[in-house]
């Protein structure tokens, strides 16, 4: 009852809002232009092929697509207190305007501009609410903190990953997704149960089953863990609450969402160069030696895939091309993580996106350096990294990096994976995988999804991140500018530079240095004049790409 309620409620906010002078509850706000939005997103196809698949590991992707469409369909409550309602409306309406809207909204998961954070269409708060629907709509951040404060044994529930935070009289109470979200959640489970019986592979039957407790629990710990050790499988899906970029508040409550995959065997075998080199790695990073781990235990997993299906957090907006999970570090620290590099997703954004940004705004005598390979490399190596450096603080192994970096953790962790890949290629090349004209183009190309990644918000956690690096990698002078403006690579300085802004990041986390972080952001951060007017000349070409899923056609 508790969702129906969430979402029946949201529109009768609306309604009430209504008064003679105001625009009706479906007007389209000034200033936004349906063409111009959609323009940002191309339309993109997804169709993946599963020839080698067997008869009935096809019939599991299709019951494990549908399980993933009851997680998207939480997502959708998650994301503001009115975007089902927004939904449905359109839906009904037929008109060529409507539909451009709709078209928008099912890209943004509701009324509100991913990229801006700003409502397009319709009454309600000119900028989505930074507690999504995890919190009391009313809820300050500064009440939350001092409830806590008062009552500390309250607080391993309310800040817990997977519980909504509602009014209880005069207290604030914490309630588990699985009782929150029911009737979703008993399908979704169901679901994932008929996919294990389906299973020949006994380490995914084992992992589908735990996941189906797990949903229905909130216990993940004993599902995540068998999903990394997954053996052998061609088959493979991640589903349920994962990240905890919705939450705007805090980065305490996780978004349901679902990724459908089918391992690309080939491209996978390519990359376990790699998974030899993580403790090397961990050794080898720029920060105080007392804080480097003295060995990573984890057994990192790398795998090629091709997406078959998104649904929730991973779909809203940008779409994500590499995924390193689970994020528990209990998990990690034992068993290591799993980083997934989708293939069909990466090269449409390469072909679509990145190239052209590169002939746009990089000085032409460095266009050339612009390669696949680079970026599937950076984003290889950007997955890794995420499992180097610290997962508790230095001295303080009950408090985690991500608690101590607070709202600020997604763009810290971010900035840290980035530079790290980055810093990484230069040991690889010591190990003689890569030439100086190997680590030209992987330079070049990072600079390419620099821009790549701003334009997705300048507030949003990996658009900051990368506005953080772009600015300061300037200052050091490895990023320049010619006489035309073009953008140029100093090769010299670009190594060093790196260095130091890995230490910097990395020992922002190792100290839970969380006044040393807001300050980097503060400083670095935020978008300058000159790479906004950058930001200005890419406006023909998108943003991202719009997914649109075949098998959907088939369920």
């Amino acid at each position: 009852m508790k969702i129906l309620l969430t979402a029946v409620c949201g529109l009768m906010i609306v309604v009430a809002c209504k008064t003679k002078t105001e625009p009706a509850p479906g007007a389209r706000k000034e200033g936004y232009d349906m063409k111009t939005l959609l323009n940002q997103f191309v339309w993109t196809d997804i169709k993946v092929s599963m020839d080698h698949l067997s008869a009935k590991e096809k019939e599991m992707v299709k019951l494990l697509v549908k399980a993933g469409q009851y997680a998207d369909e939480i997502f959708w409550k998650q994301t503001a207190r009115d975007a089902i309602a927004v939904r449905e409306e359109l839906k009904k309406k037929n008109d060529p305007d409507s539909r451009d809207i709709l078209r928008y909204v099912m890209i943004s998961y509701g009324p509100y501009d991913r990229f801006t954070e700003k409502r397009f269409y319709g009454q309600g708060p000119e900028e989505r609410p930074k507690a999504g629907t995890f919190y009391p709509e009313d809820m300050t951040k500064e009440e939350f903190e001092k409830y806590i404060q008062d009552y500390p044994n309250e607080e391993k529930a309310l800040t817990d990953l997977y519980t909504v935070v509602v009014r209880d009289g005069k207290k604030l109470k914490a309630v588990p997704y699985h009782e929150y979200y029911k009737t979703e959640i008993e399908a979704m489970s169901d679901l994932l149960l008929k996919a294990a019986d389906l299973a020949d592979n006994s380490s995914l039957k084992k992992y589908l089953t735990l996941r189906a407790k797990a949903l229905q629990t909130g216990d993940y710990l004993e599902s995540d863990a068998a999903w990394v050790q997954l053996k052998d499988h061609n088959v493979d899906v991640v589903i349920g609450p994962i990240e905890n970029y919705e939450d705007g508040l805090f980065n305490y409550k996780a978004a349901f969402e679902a990724m459908v995959m089918v391992k690309d065997p080939e491209g996978t075998k390519e990359l376990q160069t790699f998974k030899s080199h993580i403790n090397a790695l961990e050794q080898n990073l720029p920060q105080k030696k007392a804080y480097i781990r003295p060995k990573v235990e984890a057994d990192n997993v790398l795998e090629i895939v091709n997406v078959v299906y998104f649904g929730g957090d991973c779909q809203s907006g940008v779409k994500t091309i590499a995924a390193s999970l689970p994020n528990d570090p209990r998990v990690t620290d034992s068993l290591g993580s799993k980083k997934q590099m989708f293939k069909n997703l990466m090269e449409a954004k390469f072909n679509q996106i990145v190239l052209p940004i590169t002939e746009k705004l990089i000085a032409k005598e460095y266009v050339k350096y612009a390669d696949p390979h680079s970026f599937t490399t950076f984003v290889t190596l950007h997955e890794v990294s995420h499992t180097l450096g610290r997962s508790y603080v230095y001295g303080n192994d009950k408090l985690e990096v991500r608690k101590a970096m607070k709202e600020l953790h997604s763009a810290i962790e971010e900035t840290k994976a980035d530079i790290l890949s980055v810093y990484n290629m230069e040991y690889f090349k010591r190990q003689k995988l890569y030439d100086d004209e190997a680590m030209k183009k992987h330079y070049v190309t990072y600079l390419a999804g620099l821009f790549r990644s701003i334009r997705f918000g300048a507030e949003e956690a990996h658009g900051k991140a990368n506005i953080a690096q772009m600015v300061f990698l300037k200052e050091q002078g490895a990023l320049g500018r010619n006489a035309e403006g073009l953008w140029t690579v100093n090769f010299e300085k670009f190594h060093p530079a790196v260095t130091l802004l890995a230490k910097t990041i990395l020992e922002f986390q190792s100290e839970g240095n969380y006044a040393g972080a807001k300050a980097f952001l503060e400083k670095y951060g935020k978008l300058t004049d000159d790479v906004r007017n950058d930001i200005d000349k890419l406006k023909d070409i998108p943003r991202d790409i719009d997914t649109h899923y075949d098998i959907i056609q088939e369920l």
